[in-house]
C-alpha cells in the first residue's frame, strides 16, 4: 500500500492511532518501521488526547524542526511515556538547560557559534588518520578474542576516545568516566523506570562535578582541546563556565553513546545484508554514501520534540504557545514520499537528506565527525576483516527514545 499524498489526511485525532504511537514509544522491536508506515497512513500528522501534535511525515517533519515559531521549552517532560516527577525532571535539568539542545536564540546562537569552531570539516578530516589508527588497535583485540562485544569493545570505546581527545580529557580518568557515559543516556529514553532515571540523574552530578574541576584545569593550564578554546571565550561575548559545563555534558552524551548506537545498528545492518557486505567490498568508493544510507536506514536518535513558542499551524492544526510537537525523524527516513524504496539499504542512494542529525538551527555540531566515525567503521571492519560475524542473536534495546544494541558478539576473521 502506498502512502497518501502529503496533501490529504490533515492534522486530526485518531484513538487508535494513538495507541499505535504509544505502543511503538514502548516497544520498537524488529517492526518499528512497518509500524512507522502505519501510522504514516492512518495518522501522519496525529492529535493525540493532550493536544501534542505527532509528526511521521517527511515534509511535516523537516518543516517542524525548521520552523522558528517552535523551539526548546518543556517538551523533554512530553518525551517521557514513563512517569517523571518534578524534582527528578529538575535534576536533569540543572546540569543540562544550558546546554545547546535545550535553548533558543539568542543565546543558542552565540553558543553553538563557538563551539562550530571546531567543528569544521577540516579540523574533522584531520582525525581521520589517529581514528582509523584507534579503530584498528581495538578491532585487533575484539578479532583476538572471538565472541567478543562490539559494543563495549568497539562502538563505546572509539568516539569515547575521539571526543575525549577532543574535550581534553585526561587519558588517566577516561576509564572511571565510562559508567558514567551509559548511565547518562538513560535520560534521552522515551521509557525509563524510576531505577534508570535515577541513575542517570546520579551520572548527570558525577560528570558535572568531575567536569567542574577539569574546566579549573582549563582555567589554569589551559591546552589545545576544546574545553580550553571555550574557556578562553569568557570575555564579551563567550561562554560562561555554566554554559562551558553543560556543553561538556552535551558532548559526552552526544559523542560517547548516540555515537556507539550508530556504529552499532550500522554494523548490524551491513552484518545482515550478505549482499551489501559483498558490494560495500567490491566497490568502497561507496563508503561516504553508505555512511549517509545507513543513517537514515537505521538511525539511532528516532524522534524529536519542540515546544511551540508563539501561535502557529502545524500540518492543518492549530497550536497555541506550550504545546508540545514530536517530530518521529526515523519515520521521516522511511517516508516513500521523500526516498524512493525506502525499506532497501541502498548504499549508493544519493540525495539522501536524511534527518538522522535532526535539521535547522538544531543540527547536530558533530554530524561530519559522526559520518567520519561510520566510513572508519565500514573501512577498518569490512575491508580489513574477511569474515565478521555473529557469535549470538543480538537483541535491541526496546525502547524507542534511542535505538541501539546493548551487546554485540562478534568473530572477527582477517
Amino acid at each position: 500500500m502506498n502512502s497518501p499524498s502529503q496533501d490529504t489526511l490533515p492534522a486530526h485525532a485518531d484513538p487508535e492511532a494513538e495507541q499505535l504511537f504509544y505502543s511503538i514509544m514502548v516497544s520498537s522491536g524488529d517492526d518499528l518501521y512497518a509500524n512507522y508506515q502505519r501510522l504514516r497512513e492512518t495518522a501522519p500528522a496525529l492529535l493525540t488526547s493532550d493536544g501534542t501534535l505527532v509528526l511521521s511525515r517527511f515534509a511535516d517533519c523537516s518543516d517542524a524542526l525548521r520552523h522558528r515559531a517552535l523551539g526548546k521549552g518543556d517538551e523533554f517532560m512530553r518525551l517521557k511515556f514513563a512517569p517523571v516527577s518534578p524534582e527528578q525532571l529538575n535534576a536533569v535539568l540543572e546540569h543540562l538547560q544550558r546546554s545547546m539542545i535545550m535553548i533558543n536564540p539568542p543565546d543558542h546562537t552565540r553558543i553553538r557559534g563557538h563551539v562550530n569552531a571546531g567543528f569544521t570539516g577540516g579540523h574533522v578530516e584531520a582525525l581521520r588518520a589517529s581514528v582509523t589508527e584507534r579503530a584498528e588497535r581495538l578491532l585487533e583485540k575484539l578479532a583476538a578474542e572471538p565472541g567478543g562485544d562490539f559494543v563495549s569493545g568497539f562502538a563505546l570505546a572509539l568516539p569515547s576516545g575521539v571526543i575525549c581527545d577532543l574535550l581534553g580529557v585526561p587519558e588517566a580518568d577516561r576509564a572511571a568516566l565510562t559508567p558514567h557515559i551509559l548511565d547518562l543516556a538513560l535520560l534521552v529514553q522515551a521509557t525509563p523506570t524510576e531505577e534508570q532515571l535515577g541513575r542517570g540523574v546520579a551520572a548527570a552530578a558525577s560528570l558535572a562535578d568531575y567536569f567542574t574541576g577539569l574546566l579549573k584545569e582549563k582555567h589554569a593550564n589551559p591546552a589545545d582541546d576544546m574545553l580550553s578554546r571555550l574557556v578562553a571565550t569568557r570575555d564579551g561575548d563567550g561562554l560562561d563556565d555554566g554554559e562551558v559545563l553543560s556543553t561538556a555534558l552535551l558532548f559526552f552524551l552526544a559523542g560517547n553513546k548516540t555515537t556507539a548506537d550508530m556504529l552499532g545498528n550500522a554494523l548490524h545492518a551491513i552484518v545482515t545484508h550478505p549482499d551489501k557486505l559483498a558490494e560495500l567490498r567490491a566497490d568502497p568508493s561507496v563508503i561516504p554514501t553508505a555512511a549517509d544510507e545507513l543513517l537514515r536506514f537505521d538511525g539511532p536518535m528516532q524522534l524529536n520534540a519542540r515546544t511551540v513558542l508563539e501561535p502557529v499551524t502545524i500540518a492543518g492544526a492549530d497550536l497555541e504557545p506550550g504545546k508540545a510537537v514530536i517530530i518521529l525523524q526515523g519515520a521521516a527516513n522511511h517516508d516513500p514520499e521523500r526516498f524512493e524504496n525506502p525499506e532497501e539499504m541502498d548504499l549508493r542512494r544519493t540525495n539522501n537528506g536524511h534527518l538522522a542529525f535532526s535539521s535547522g538551527i538544531h543540527f547536530c555540531t558533530g554530524a561530519q565527525l559522526a559520518k567520519l566515525e561510520i566510513e572508519v567503521l565500514l573501512s577498518t571492519v569490512f575491508l580489513g576483516y574477511s569474515e565478521v560475524s555473529f557469535t549470538e542473536t543480538p537483541e535491541r534495546y526496546p525502547g524507542v527514545g534511542m535505538r541501539y544494541f546493548e551487546e554485540l558478539r562478534v568473530s572477527l576473521k582477517r
